[in-house]
């Protein structure tokens, strides 16, 4: 029986943790448009998992704000599409990463992740 394959390699840098928290979006050109919210899958210092009914392309880059518990008012990051598969009900899942553009805003989502680092116990599943 030939040996089953290897599972893909990690290619996170930074540790994920699972929550429940919004994501609001203005999907790839979409300017001005209408902000969308998702269910936020978890987070890293430097990307997220969401699920979306908009259907997205890997390399789309977008407007998001996470509503992140520490933060007085939505945080603003630039966010770029690392990859999509199919979910339930008609949605995409995606993986994105941040481009925070701004030092304070990169703590504040490195504060998030820090916070929840010892609560969640073994890693997640995330992908």
């Amino acid at each position: 029986m030939p040996a089953s394959p290897e599972p893909p390699q990690e290619q996170r840098r930074s540790p994920r943790v699972a929550r429940h928290l919004l994501v609001r979006y203005r999907p790839p050109g979409g300017r001005g448009a209408t902000w969308l919210a998702s269910p936020l899958r978890d987070l890293s210092s430097g990307g997220a998992r969401f699920l979306s009914e908009h259907p997205f392309a890997i390399r789309d880059t977008f407007e998001m704000q996470l509503l992140l518990p520490a933060a007085s008012q939505p945080v603003r990051v630039m966010a770029r599409v690392a990859w999509v598969k199919p979910a339930v009900m008609r949605m995409v899942e995606l993986g994105v990463t941040f481009d925070a553009g701004d030092a304070s805003i990169q703590r504040l989502i490195d504060e998030a992740v820090a916070r929840r680092l010892p609560d969640q116990g073994p890693a997640s599943d995330a992908a």
